[in-house]
This record gives structure tokens, C-alpha cells and sequence, in this order.
């Protein structure tokens, strides 16, 4: 079966680590994957790297230009060619922008398409307007927050991410990569640096928990991108940056800022915690995951899919969103009892192990290729 997996996406995050992650644990006797993006995209250079199978087609941004409709048309015309030129026996989506274009696509070249739904961006309008283009789709959520966040999208089905087993590296090895003290608590906060991931709010609690803890140290994991570069809950980048640093010496807290750190595993194996601190809805949780599987303890903002993730109190510590003083005592109750640290990490791993590996995901994917195309 030749899967058409249609990408769009300004950099590199949350949905192509999925696909990259798809693409090692594919059966490749039984499916055929094609990667399409826009020949501008800077992801373009990853995939090609790897050796997989790329076409580049020009597939727009979704913006309120009245010339836009005529866009979108022709842009699933050119994607509707490319998979008449391949050959795809089923077209499949996980960004917002394209799951309208796909739909166009779909409709044009007569083969059904596959939409993921991973985040909250679309008006529920639009996806359920442009649902019934396609004469055959198949929809699956990547939580169940996001079918109550769509409830009246038809679901067929629940294919949350997987993660990769960890990596295999020692505590002491990971701090001497990331220059990190040998003998501190070391907190990890992973996530791109936009305003809406809470670093601020982090900072705030590892101030508060350096009082109770002064062995404690707090990193910040995390880039941004030039998009990224503007005021508001969703903006970020370099003066959002230059806030956070700017907050941490006002506060005298003890944090170091990592930047992009290509192989987050070295993060995981690293880290004594690893927090989640988002203020709004997480559609999914993907660092959780990961730090679960690494056999981390987690504390995650309770809302959006980590309540669906975490076990409060077994697995992990749920905490209000951006509550600093919450996040504080969760952060000190843990650091200052190493045998709950170790329980709530062997208690998030076997979880992690039973309901997020990349061997469950890639099946539940693989069974919704067979439902679409059949």
C-alpha cells in the first residue's frame, strides 16, 4: 500500500517527530511511504537525509487572503498530481493546513485520506466542512481531549504518539554532555520557547524551590523560531528569551539554558524531574511520554490530554495551570524524597510501556491505513 504522507509545517516539531518516528517502525512489506512537502520547507533536508522517498509540491499557507480558496484549489490539484504520479493508494494528514488541502487532493485524485488530528488549531467549522469533500476519509484524534474539543467531527478511532525506548546512556555520562553538576537535582523543562509553555512560570516555581532545595537546578531545553518572534501567549523567540533570562537573575534562580538540544534522550537521562508547564491545553504531551519511558517523575499542568497521560499521584504530580506556588511544592515534595522520585519514574515507565511505545502506535496507524483503503 503506497501512504502519501503530506507534511506542512514552518520547522521542525511535534508532528515530525511522529513521522519520523513512523518511518522506523513502518512495515515496510506492507505499506510504502511517500513523503510530500513544500520545496521550501526546512524539514525538506531531514527527510532526504534519512533516504526516504520525497516529492516537494507547493502547498500554501493558510491566511484570510481573499485570493486563498483559489490557492487552496489549485494547491490540491498539484498534490492530487502527485499522488495520481505515485500511485498512492491512500493520502495521509497530521498538520492543520494540511488536512484542507489533502481534503481537496483527496477528492480530486479519488483515493481516501487520513486526517490525525494532533492539534486545536482549526475552527471545528472547518474541519467539518472540509470533512465531507473527500469521498472516503477516515479521522483519528491523537488524545481524547481532542474529540471533546471536536465533538461533533465523526472519530473513528484514538492513535496517540509513541516514544522510543531510552536511550541508553549513563546519568553521569548525560550531565558531563550537558555540562551539568554531577552531584545536583537536576529539573528539566523541554519545549519550544513561546510564551504559552509556561517557562516563565517554571522559573518562577525553581526560585520558590531553591529556598527548600538548595542543591537544585533547573534547565531549560528549548529554541524558537523567527515565526515565533512576536507579543502575545503564542508568540516567543529572542525577546521572550531575553524575559526569561531576565526573570531568573531577578529571582536569583539557579537555571541554565540549553538551547536545541538535538537528542532529547541525554535530557531524560539526566534529569531527576522533568516538568510540563504549559498555561493552556496540551493537545497531546509528547515530552511527557518520553520522560516517562526514560523512567523519569514527571509534574504536568492538569489540562488538555495530560490528565489522560499522568496517573496524579502514581505515575506523576498534576499541578494547576500556571500555578507557581503549586508547581514549588510539587517540585520540593519530590526532590526532597528520592525513593518517591524513584516510584512515581518505575510507575510512569511501566505506563509508558504498556500504553506509549512506538510499536502500539505504529499498529494503531497501520490498521487505520487498512480501514481507509478498505
Amino acid at each position: 500500500m503506497n501512504i502519501l504522507l503530506v507534511d506542512h509545517a514552518p520547522f521542525f516539531g511535534g508532528a515530525e517527530s511522529f513521522l519520523l518516528d513512523l518511518l522506523t517502525a513502518l512495515d515496510r512489506q506492507a505499506f510504502t511511504p511517500i513523503i510530500v512537502t513544500d520545496p521550501r520547507s526546512p524539514v525538506l533536508e531531514r527527510f532526504v537525509t534519512i533516504g526516504e522517498h520525497v516529492v516537494t509540491t507547493p502547498l500554501p499557507q493558510i491566511n484570510r487572503s481573499p485570493i486563498f480558496p483559489w490557492r487552496l484549489l489549485d494547491a490540491g490539484a498539484h498534490l492530487a498530481r502527485v499522488a495520481r504520479n505515485e500511485r498512492a493508494d491512500v493520502l495521509h494528514t497530521f498538520t492543520a493546513r494540511a488536512h484542507l488541502i489533502g481534503a481537496v487532493a483527496a477528492r480530486m485524485a479519488s483515493i481516501p485520506i487520513v486526517w490525525r488530528i494532533c492539534d486545536d488549531t482549526l475552527p471545528a467549522w472547518a474541519l467539518s466542512l472540509f470533512a465531507r469533500i473527500p469521498q472516503r476519509i477516515v479521522i483519528v484524534a491523537v488524545s481524547r481531549w481532542i474529540t471533546r474539543y471536536y465533538p461533533r467531527l465523526h472519530l473513528d478511532g484514538l492513535v496517540p504518539d509513541g516514544a522510543r525506548p531510552p536511550m541508553d546512556v549513563s546519568r553521569e555520562h548525560a550531565r558531563a554532555k550537558l555540562d551539568l553538576p554531577r552531584d545536583a537535582l537536576i529539573v528539566a523543562h523541554v519545549g519550544r520557547l513561546v510564551r504559552w509553555k509556561g517557562q516563565d512560570i517554571f522559573i518562577r516555581a525553581l526560585a520558590q524551590a531553591a529556598q527548600t532545595v538548595p542543591q537544585v537546578r533547573g534547565l531549560i531545553v528549548g529554541a524558537w523560531h523567527k515565526e515565533d518572534e512576536r507579543s502575545g501567549p503564542l508568540g516567543g523567540g529572542k525577546s521572550y528569551y531575553d524575559e526569561l533570562s531576565a526573570l531568573a537573575d531577578q529571582l536569583a534562580a539557579p537555571v541554565a539554558f540549553a538551547g536545541f538540544v538535538r537528542e532529547p534522550g541525554y535530557i531524560y537521562a539526566a534529569a531527576d524531574v522533568v516538568t510540563h508547564t504549559s498555561t493552556s491545553p496540551e493537545p497531546f504531551g509528547r515530552i511527557v511520554i518520553e520522560a516517562m519511558m526514560a523512567g523519569c517523575a514527571v509534574v504536568a499542568a492538569n489540562a488538555g490530554a495530560l490528565p489522560e497521560i499522568v496517573m496524579d499521584g502514581q505515575t506523576g504530580i498534576l499541578t494547576p495551570p500556571g500555578d507557581a506556588n503549586a508547581l514549588a511544592n510539587a517540585l520540593a515534595d519530590l526532590l526532597t524524597d528520592a525513593n518517591r522520585r524513584a516510584q512515581m519514574g518505575a510507575a510512569g515507565k511501566q505506563r509508558a510501556e504498556t500504553e506509549y511505545t512506538l510499536a502500539t502506535m505504529t499498529h494503531r496507524m497501520e490498521n487505520t491505513y487498512r480501514l481507509a483503503f478498505g
